[in-house]
């Protein structure tokens, strides 16, 4: 549920909310700028969440540069080539570089992005003789950090002209593709901005940020909150995390479209963990339903 509610006047920019750990170098001070997050800490995705939250503009510039790659691999390219001493440029792989007719200048050191790896499973040892378990193990899918890419500044050779690409969203499309229906909104009396419940959202039509309602209501859609219970505001106080996560969905998402609502999200998610820390396993559940519903907006190129 996306609702005005009376939180405590903090500072949102704090990154105590999303756990003493998030935001803080190898040192163990408190970063103040992309430049500052060490390259060993960017497969920590509460650090990367922190850094989206209280670095204005950082997702829409990392969008526009890597717009092909999943929005947590943006901002991981971005806060390294930043962390190099560089500009958002176009990346890729030095066999896809030389494919361009540029070649990997000599020293330079390869950026490390999020890619699957498939993994064997290993056999239970200790299950019966006649279970699946004891079988083969099999293999899996797990997505871990690899230095494969590379910046254009990294790179010479060949003329090479780099795609201007303007973030670009329907909420017509992206309902559409998710199965997910806009309802007439029934709760007209109170403070209510917007619903979700099964896979049906309402938008209140005086909400002064609608597109940011849409995007909680989505996000709750999406993570799965709705399969369990609808969401209203009496039972929003036992589902603070679920409440962050859609909100946090709701940030980034207006942070990559250049939107307004982005001060008005970093509140209402500390308001809701209300001195409490944002799990990792939330934090990467936020990224990929940003993800999905980033992609299934994408306007029809015809």
């Amino acid at each position: 549920m996306n609702a005005q509610s009376n939180h405590p006047s903090n500072d949102t920019t704090d990154p105590q909310f999303l756990g003493p750990e998030a935001g803080q170098q190898a040192d163990g001070k408190a970063g103040g700028s992309a430049r500052d997050v060490q390259a060993h800490e960017l497969g920590d995705m509460r650090t990367i969440l922190h850094i989206a939250l209280t670095q204005p503009g950082v997702m829409n510039q990392a969008y526009r540069a890597f717009h092909n790659y999943s929005i947590g691999n943006q901002l991981l390219a971005a806060l390294q080539l930043l962390d190099k001493g560089l500009p958002l440029a176009p990346i890729a792989s030095f066999n896809a570089w030389r494919e361009k007719g540029r070649f990997v200048k000599k020293g330079e050191k390869a950026i490390s992005l999020f890619m699957p790896i498939s993994v064997k499973r290993r056999a239970d040892k200790d299950a019966p003789a006649d279970s699946a378990e004891a079988g083969e193990g099999g293999t899996f899918s797990m997505f871990m950090l690899r230095p494969n890419w590379f910046s254009l500044n990294q790179t010479e050779g060949g003329a090479f002209t780099a795609e201007t690409v303007t973030p670009a969203w329907d909420a017509v499309t992206a309902m559409a593709a998710l199965d997910i229906i806009e309802e007439p909104f029934e709760h007209l009396q109170g403070n209510h901005l917007g619903y979700a419940r099964a896979r049906s959202i309402g938008l209140n039509p005086l909400n002064p940020l609608k597109h940011k309602t849409r995007f909680h209501e989505m996000a709750h859609v999406v993570l799965g909150h709705t399969a369990v219970a609808d969401m209203h505001d009496d039972e929003a106080l036992k589902r603070q995390i679920e409440e962050a996560e859609a909100e946090g969905v709701a940030y980034l998402l207006c942070a990559l479209l250049d939107l307004p609502g982005q001060a008005e999200s970093r509140f209402y998610i500390q308001g809701w963990l209300q001195g409490g820390t944002l799990p990792e396993k939330s934090a990467k559940r936020i990224f990929g339903a940003a993800d999905r519903i980033m992609k299934a907006g994408q306007p029809v190129q015809h």
